[in-house]
Protein backbone atom coordinates (compact mmCIF):
# COMPACT_ATOMS: atom_id res chain seq x y z
CA UNK A 1 0.00 0.00 0.00
CA UNK A 2 1.30 3.48 -0.89
CA UNK A 3 2.33 5.52 2.13
CA UNK A 4 0.23 8.39 0.85
CA UNK A 5 -2.85 6.30 1.55
CA UNK A 6 -1.93 5.77 5.21
CA UNK A 7 -2.72 9.29 6.39
CA UNK A 8 -2.95 12.80 4.99
CA UNK A 9 -3.41 16.33 6.29
CA UNK A 10 -4.61 19.16 4.07
CA UNK A 11 -3.25 22.55 5.10
CA UNK A 12 -3.24 26.06 3.65
CA UNK A 13 0.30 26.54 4.96
CA UNK A 14 2.37 25.22 7.84
CA UNK A 15 1.80 28.34 9.95
CA UNK A 16 -1.81 27.14 10.34
CA UNK A 17 -0.65 23.83 11.77
CA UNK A 18 2.13 25.00 14.09
CA UNK A 19 2.43 28.11 16.25
CA UNK A 20 5.81 27.44 17.86
CA UNK A 21 8.78 25.08 17.84
CA UNK A 22 7.10 22.70 20.28
CA UNK A 23 4.08 22.26 18.00
CA UNK A 24 6.37 21.80 15.02
CA UNK A 25 8.36 19.00 16.66
CA UNK A 26 5.16 17.29 17.80
CA UNK A 27 3.72 17.42 14.28
CA UNK A 28 6.90 15.98 12.74
CA UNK A 29 7.10 13.17 15.29
CA UNK A 30 3.44 12.21 14.94
CA UNK A 31 3.75 12.44 11.16
CA UNK A 32 6.78 10.13 11.19
CA UNK A 33 5.01 7.52 13.32
CA UNK A 34 1.74 7.63 11.38
CA UNK A 35 3.38 8.09 7.99
CA UNK A 36 1.45 11.27 7.38
CA UNK A 37 1.64 13.26 4.19
CA UNK A 38 1.00 16.98 4.55
CA UNK A 39 -0.63 18.30 1.40
CA UNK A 40 -0.09 22.04 1.20
CA UNK A 41 -2.54 24.09 -0.82
CA UNK A 42 0.32 26.40 -1.65
CA UNK A 43 3.39 24.21 -2.15
CA UNK A 44 4.52 20.63 -2.65
CA UNK A 45 3.36 17.70 -0.52
CA UNK A 46 5.52 16.80 2.49
CA UNK A 47 5.95 13.13 3.31
CA UNK A 48 6.75 13.11 7.02
CA UNK A 49 7.69 9.45 6.94
CA UNK A 50 10.92 10.32 5.11
CA UNK A 51 13.95 12.24 6.43
CA UNK A 52 13.82 14.66 3.49
CA UNK A 53 10.13 15.37 4.10
CA UNK A 54 10.68 16.02 7.79
CA UNK A 55 13.65 18.32 7.07
CA UNK A 56 11.64 20.29 4.52
CA UNK A 57 8.68 20.57 6.90
CA UNK A 58 10.96 21.78 9.70
CA UNK A 59 12.55 24.42 7.46
CA UNK A 60 9.26 25.66 6.03
CA UNK A 61 7.62 25.85 9.46
CA UNK A 62 10.64 27.75 10.84
CA UNK A 63 10.39 30.23 7.97
CA UNK A 64 6.65 30.66 8.59
CA UNK A 65 7.26 31.25 12.31
CA UNK A 66 9.99 33.76 11.44
CA UNK A 67 7.53 35.70 9.26
CA UNK A 68 4.96 35.74 12.06
CA UNK A 69 7.52 37.06 14.55
CA UNK A 70 8.72 39.66 12.05
CA UNK A 71 5.16 40.86 11.52
CA UNK A 72 4.57 41.02 15.27
CA UNK A 73 7.79 42.98 15.74
CA UNK A 74 6.82 45.46 13.02
CA UNK A 75 3.44 45.96 14.65
CA UNK A 76 5.02 46.60 18.06
CA UNK A 77 7.44 49.11 16.57
CA UNK A 78 4.60 50.83 14.72
CA UNK A 79 2.62 51.11 17.95
CA UNK A 80 5.66 52.43 19.82
CA UNK A 81 6.30 55.02 17.11
CA UNK A 82 2.65 56.12 17.14
CA UNK A 83 2.80 56.51 20.91
CA UNK A 84 6.00 58.57 20.73
CA UNK A 85 4.46 60.81 18.06
CA UNK A 86 1.16 61.15 19.92
CA UNK A 87 -0.82 59.54 17.10
CA UNK A 88 -3.86 57.28 17.29
CA UNK A 89 -3.62 53.76 15.87
CA UNK A 90 -7.29 52.88 15.58
CA UNK A 91 -9.77 51.14 17.82
CA UNK A 92 -13.25 51.97 19.02
CA UNK A 93 -14.57 55.49 18.62
CA UNK A 94 -13.87 57.39 21.84
CA UNK A 95 -16.85 59.21 23.34
CA UNK A 96 -16.63 62.91 22.51
CA UNK A 97 -14.81 62.38 19.21
CA UNK A 98 -15.70 61.32 15.69
CA UNK A 99 -14.67 57.95 14.26
CA UNK A 100 -11.20 59.27 13.37
CA UNK A 101 -10.53 59.92 17.06
CA UNK A 102 -9.27 63.41 16.19
CA UNK A 103 -12.33 65.52 15.43
CA UNK A 104 -14.33 66.69 18.44
CA UNK A 105 -18.02 65.78 18.47
CA UNK A 106 -19.26 68.78 20.40
CA UNK A 107 -22.64 67.27 21.32
CA UNK A 108 -20.79 64.59 23.33
CA UNK A 109 -17.84 66.74 24.39
CA UNK A 110 -20.14 68.92 26.47
CA UNK A 111 -21.27 65.86 28.45
CA UNK A 112 -17.63 64.93 29.04
CA UNK A 113 -16.84 68.38 30.44
CA UNK A 114 -19.89 68.31 32.70
CA UNK A 115 -18.90 64.87 33.98
CA UNK A 116 -15.47 66.17 35.00
CA UNK A 117 -17.03 69.20 36.65
CA UNK A 118 -19.54 67.10 38.54
CA UNK A 119 -17.01 64.58 39.85
CA UNK A 120 -14.58 67.28 40.94
CA UNK A 121 -17.41 69.12 42.67
CA UNK A 122 -18.20 66.00 44.68
CA UNK A 123 -20.93 64.24 42.73
CA UNK A 124 -20.37 60.46 42.91
CA UNK A 125 -19.38 58.80 39.64
CA UNK A 126 -22.43 56.55 39.92
CA UNK A 127 -24.68 59.62 40.14
CA UNK A 128 -23.11 61.18 37.04
CA UNK A 129 -23.45 57.89 35.15
CA UNK A 130 -27.10 57.61 36.16
CA UNK A 131 -27.75 61.18 35.01
CA UNK A 132 -26.27 60.41 31.57
CA UNK A 133 -28.45 57.32 31.32
CA UNK A 134 -31.60 59.18 32.36
CA UNK A 135 -30.81 61.98 29.90
CA UNK A 136 -30.79 59.44 27.08
CA UNK A 137 -27.14 60.03 26.16
CA UNK A 138 -25.82 56.88 24.42
CA UNK A 139 -22.25 55.69 24.84
CA UNK A 140 -19.89 55.73 21.86
CA UNK A 141 -20.92 52.10 21.22
CA UNK A 142 -24.61 52.97 21.21
CA UNK A 143 -25.50 51.59 24.63
CA UNK A 144 -28.28 53.42 26.45
CA UNK A 145 -26.83 52.56 29.88
CA UNK A 146 -23.78 54.17 31.45
CA UNK A 147 -22.06 51.93 33.99
CA UNK A 148 -20.09 53.76 36.72
CA UNK A 149 -16.92 51.79 35.96
CA UNK A 150 -17.19 52.74 32.28
CA UNK A 151 -17.50 56.41 33.14
CA UNK A 152 -14.66 56.19 35.66
CA UNK A 153 -12.32 54.63 33.09
CA UNK A 154 -13.28 57.35 30.62
CA UNK A 155 -12.54 60.15 33.08
CA UNK A 156 -9.15 58.61 33.91
CA UNK A 157 -8.18 58.38 30.23
CA UNK A 158 -5.49 61.01 29.47
CA UNK A 159 -6.77 61.43 25.89
CA UNK A 160 -9.42 63.84 27.22
CA UNK A 161 -6.63 66.17 28.33
CA UNK A 162 -4.98 65.96 24.91
CA UNK A 163 -2.34 63.49 26.14
CA UNK A 164 -1.15 60.24 24.54
CA UNK A 165 -1.33 57.28 26.87
CA UNK A 166 -0.38 53.65 26.40
CA UNK A 167 -0.22 50.64 28.65
CA UNK A 168 -0.81 50.99 32.37
CA UNK A 169 1.13 51.74 35.52
CA UNK A 170 0.32 51.07 39.20
CA UNK A 171 -0.58 54.32 40.92
CA UNK A 172 -1.91 54.66 44.47
CA UNK A 173 -3.03 51.05 44.57
CA UNK A 174 -4.79 51.18 41.18
CA UNK A 175 -3.67 50.78 37.60
CA UNK A 176 -3.96 53.85 35.38
CA UNK A 177 -2.97 54.59 31.79
CA UNK A 178 0.67 55.65 31.45
CA UNK A 179 1.10 59.11 29.91
CA UNK A 180 3.80 59.45 27.25
CA UNK A 181 3.32 63.05 26.11
CA UNK A 182 1.10 65.41 24.09
CA UNK A 183 -1.30 63.90 21.55
CA UNK A 184 -2.18 65.15 18.08
CA UNK A 185 -5.88 65.41 18.93
CA UNK A 186 -7.34 68.30 20.96
CA UNK A 187 -8.22 67.73 24.59
CA UNK A 188 -11.73 68.33 25.89
CA UNK A 189 -10.66 69.59 29.33
CA UNK A 190 -7.51 71.29 30.65
CA UNK A 191 -4.75 68.97 31.79
CA UNK A 192 -5.12 70.35 35.31
CA UNK A 193 -8.78 69.28 35.35
CA UNK A 194 -7.91 65.75 34.23
CA UNK A 195 -5.06 65.54 36.76
CA UNK A 196 -7.36 66.72 39.54
CA UNK A 197 -9.93 64.09 38.61
CA UNK A 198 -7.31 61.34 38.51
CA UNK A 199 -5.97 62.49 41.86
CA UNK A 200 -9.47 62.34 43.32
CA UNK A 201 -10.53 58.99 41.86
CA UNK A 202 -7.29 57.16 42.65
CA UNK A 203 -6.59 58.64 46.08
CA UNK A 204 -6.07 55.78 48.57
CA UNK A 205 -8.60 55.65 51.36
CA UNK A 206 -10.54 58.59 50.03
CA UNK A 207 -13.86 58.94 51.85
CA UNK A 208 -17.03 59.93 50.09
CA UNK A 209 -20.56 60.24 51.44
CA UNK A 210 -22.46 56.94 51.39
CA UNK A 211 -24.35 56.09 48.23
CA UNK A 212 -27.91 57.21 48.48
CA UNK A 213 -27.19 59.57 51.38
CA UNK A 214 -28.91 62.91 51.02
CA UNK A 215 -28.44 64.56 54.44
CA UNK A 216 -26.04 67.48 54.33
CA UNK A 217 -23.99 66.33 57.34
CA UNK A 218 -23.85 62.65 56.40
CA UNK A 219 -20.49 61.04 55.82
CA UNK A 220 -18.14 63.89 56.72
CA UNK A 221 -19.15 65.36 60.11
CA UNK A 222 -17.99 63.37 63.14
CA UNK A 223 -19.26 62.51 66.60
CA UNK A 224 -17.60 64.51 69.38
CA UNK A 225 -17.53 61.45 71.69
CA UNK A 226 -15.97 58.69 69.55
CA UNK A 227 -14.97 60.37 66.27
CA UNK A 228 -17.22 58.19 64.12
CA UNK A 229 -19.07 59.81 61.22
CA UNK A 230 -22.66 60.85 61.71
CA UNK A 231 -25.53 59.90 59.46
CA UNK A 232 -29.03 61.14 58.92
CA UNK A 233 -32.26 59.54 60.12
CA UNK A 234 -35.79 60.27 61.24
CA UNK A 235 -37.70 59.98 64.46
CA UNK A 236 -40.25 57.20 64.23
CA UNK A 237 -43.03 59.21 65.90
CA UNK A 238 -42.68 62.67 64.37
CA UNK A 239 -40.67 61.78 61.22
CA UNK A 240 -38.46 64.72 62.12
CA UNK A 241 -34.99 64.57 60.58
CA UNK A 242 -32.14 63.74 62.97
CA UNK A 243 -28.41 63.11 63.00
CA UNK A 244 -26.93 60.18 64.89
CA UNK A 245 -23.52 58.69 65.64
CA UNK A 246 -22.93 55.85 63.18
CA UNK A 247 -20.98 53.74 65.69
CA UNK A 248 -22.76 53.96 69.05
CA UNK A 249 -25.75 55.93 70.28
CA UNK A 250 -23.55 58.75 71.54
CA UNK A 251 -25.73 61.46 70.11
CA UNK A 252 -29.13 61.88 68.50
CA UNK A 253 -30.25 65.41 67.79
CA UNK A 254 -32.33 67.42 65.37
CA UNK A 255 -30.63 67.91 62.01
CA UNK A 256 -32.06 71.28 60.91
CA UNK A 257 -30.47 73.56 63.57
CA UNK A 258 -27.02 71.99 63.06
CA UNK A 259 -27.30 72.17 59.27
CA UNK A 260 -28.38 75.80 59.43
CA UNK A 261 -25.52 76.70 61.77
CA UNK A 262 -22.84 75.02 59.63
CA UNK A 263 -24.28 76.42 56.38
CA UNK A 264 -24.42 79.94 57.81
CA UNK A 265 -20.77 79.69 58.87
CA UNK A 266 -19.79 78.53 55.40
CA UNK A 267 -21.73 81.26 53.61
CA UNK A 268 -20.37 84.02 55.85
CA UNK A 269 -16.83 82.93 55.09
CA UNK A 270 -17.47 82.42 51.38
CA UNK A 271 -18.93 85.93 51.11
CA UNK A 272 -15.71 87.54 52.35
CA UNK A 273 -13.34 89.18 49.88
CA UNK A 274 -10.56 86.70 50.64
CA UNK A 275 -12.80 83.65 50.20
CA UNK A 276 -10.65 82.35 47.32
CA UNK A 277 -7.84 81.73 49.80
CA UNK A 278 -9.88 78.89 51.27
CA UNK A 279 -9.87 76.99 47.99
CA UNK A 280 -6.24 77.12 47.00
CA UNK A 281 -2.70 77.30 48.19
CA UNK A 282 -0.21 79.99 47.32
CA UNK A 283 0.79 78.12 44.16
CA UNK A 284 -2.30 79.13 42.23
CA UNK A 285 -0.91 82.44 41.04
CA UNK A 286 2.30 80.82 39.81
CA UNK A 287 0.75 77.71 38.28
CA UNK A 288 2.12 76.98 34.80
CA UNK A 289 0.52 73.90 33.25
CA UNK A 290 2.94 73.78 30.32
CA UNK A 291 6.01 74.00 32.53
CA UNK A 292 4.72 71.32 34.88
CA UNK A 293 3.84 69.04 31.98
CA UNK A 294 7.33 69.43 30.50
CA UNK A 295 8.92 68.67 33.85
CA UNK A 296 6.63 65.68 34.36
CA UNK A 297 7.60 64.26 30.95
CA UNK A 298 11.28 64.81 31.68
CA UNK A 299 11.00 63.02 35.01
CA UNK A 300 9.33 59.99 33.41
CA UNK A 301 12.16 59.99 30.86
CA UNK A 302 14.63 59.99 33.73
CA UNK A 303 12.95 56.88 35.17
CA UNK A 304 13.29 55.11 31.80
CA UNK A 305 16.93 56.18 31.55
CA UNK A 306 17.65 54.90 35.06
CA UNK A 307 16.05 51.56 34.21
CA UNK A 308 18.23 51.31 31.11
CA UNK A 309 21.38 52.08 33.11
CA UNK A 310 20.45 49.38 35.60
CA UNK A 311 19.89 46.85 32.82
CA UNK A 312 23.38 47.62 31.46
CA UNK A 313 24.92 47.37 34.92
CA UNK A 314 25.87 51.06 35.06
CA UNK A 315 23.95 51.62 38.31
CA UNK A 316 23.31 49.33 41.24
CA UNK A 317 19.93 48.25 42.56
CA UNK A 318 20.38 50.59 45.56
CA UNK A 319 21.16 53.54 43.28
CA UNK A 320 18.16 52.71 41.06
CA UNK A 321 15.90 52.55 44.10
CA UNK A 322 17.16 55.95 45.33
CA UNK A 323 16.71 57.57 41.90
CA UNK A 324 13.21 56.10 41.55
CA UNK A 325 12.16 57.29 45.01
CA UNK A 326 13.39 60.84 44.35
CA UNK A 327 11.65 61.04 40.98
CA UNK A 328 8.40 59.56 42.32
CA UNK A 329 8.37 62.13 45.14
CA UNK A 330 8.73 64.97 42.65
CA UNK A 331 6.08 63.46 40.37
CA UNK A 332 3.69 63.28 43.33
CA UNK A 333 4.33 66.96 44.07
CA UNK A 334 3.68 67.92 40.44
CA UNK A 335 0.48 65.87 40.39
CA UNK A 336 -0.68 67.60 43.57
CA UNK A 337 -0.02 71.05 42.04
CA UNK A 338 -1.96 70.19 38.89
CA UNK A 339 -4.79 68.65 40.91
CA UNK A 340 -4.99 71.80 43.03
CA UNK A 341 -5.26 73.97 39.93
CA UNK A 342 -8.07 71.83 38.57
CA UNK A 343 -10.13 72.19 41.73
CA UNK A 344 -9.60 75.94 41.65
CA UNK A 345 -11.05 76.15 38.16
CA UNK A 346 -14.17 74.26 39.17
CA UNK A 347 -14.82 75.52 42.68
CA UNK A 348 -13.79 79.07 41.94
CA UNK A 349 -17.18 80.16 40.57
CA UNK A 350 -18.73 79.60 44.01
CA UNK A 351 -16.41 81.94 45.86
CA UNK A 352 -16.45 84.43 42.99
CA UNK A 353 -20.23 84.58 42.76
CA UNK A 354 -21.91 87.97 43.29
CA UNK A 355 -24.63 86.25 45.29
CA UNK A 356 -23.06 83.43 47.30
CA UNK A 357 -26.41 82.39 48.82
CA UNK A 358 -28.01 81.98 45.39
CA UNK A 359 -24.98 80.08 44.08
CA UNK A 360 -25.10 77.77 47.11
CA UNK A 361 -28.84 77.14 46.72
CA UNK A 362 -28.27 76.18 43.08
CA UNK A 363 -25.88 73.37 44.04
CA UNK A 364 -27.12 69.79 44.29
CA UNK A 365 -26.82 68.13 47.74
CA UNK A 366 -23.79 66.04 46.72
CA UNK A 367 -21.89 69.17 45.70
CA UNK A 368 -22.78 71.00 48.90
CA UNK A 369 -21.45 68.10 50.97
CA UNK A 370 -18.22 67.97 48.97
CA UNK A 371 -17.62 71.72 49.18
CA UNK A 372 -18.28 71.72 52.91
CA UNK A 373 -16.06 68.67 53.51
CA UNK A 374 -13.29 70.34 51.50
CA UNK A 375 -13.38 73.54 53.52
CA UNK A 376 -14.18 72.60 57.11
CA UNK A 377 -14.02 69.89 59.77
CA UNK A 378 -17.17 69.66 61.87
CA UNK A 379 -17.40 67.92 65.24
CA UNK A 380 -20.88 67.53 66.75
CA UNK A 381 -21.26 67.01 70.51
CA UNK A 382 -24.31 65.73 72.43
CA UNK A 383 -26.48 68.65 73.60
CA UNK A 384 -26.86 67.25 77.09
CA UNK A 385 -29.68 65.47 78.85
CA UNK A 386 -33.01 67.30 78.61
CA UNK A 387 -31.64 70.22 76.54
CA UNK A 388 -34.06 71.25 73.80
CA UNK A 389 -32.54 74.53 72.60
CA UNK A 390 -29.67 74.72 70.13
CA UNK A 391 -26.30 75.63 71.64
CA UNK A 392 -23.66 76.72 69.05
CA UNK A 393 -20.94 75.58 71.46
CA UNK A 394 -21.91 71.95 70.77
CA UNK A 395 -20.88 72.26 67.11
CA UNK A 396 -17.19 72.80 66.35
CA UNK A 397 -16.46 74.23 62.90
CA UNK A 398 -12.74 74.29 62.06
CA UNK A 399 -11.46 75.63 58.75
CA UNK A 400 -9.00 73.36 56.99
CA UNK A 401 -5.53 74.62 56.00
CA UNK A 402 -5.38 76.27 52.60
CA UNK A 403 -2.08 74.73 51.50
Amino acid sequence: MDRREVGAVIAWDLSRLTRNARDRLRLIEVGRQAEVVVALVRGSDLDLSTPAGRLTADILASVAQHEIEQKSDRQRRAVRQAVEQGRRIGGRRPFGYEADGLTVRESEAEHVRRAYEGVLAGVPVATVARALTEAGVPTSQGSAHWHPSTLRDMLLNPRYAGLRGHGSVPERGRRTIDVHGPAVWPGLVPESTWQATKDLLTAPGRRTPPRGGTAFLTGWCVCGVCGAHVHGGRESASARRTIRCSAVAHLARRAEPVEQYVTAALLRRLARADAADLMVGASRDTFDADALRVERTALRGRLDEAAGLFARGAVTAVQLERITADVQDRLAALDASMAEAGRVDLLGPLVAADDVHAAWDALVPEVRRRVAATLVDVVIHPPGRGVRTFDPATVEVTWKPTN
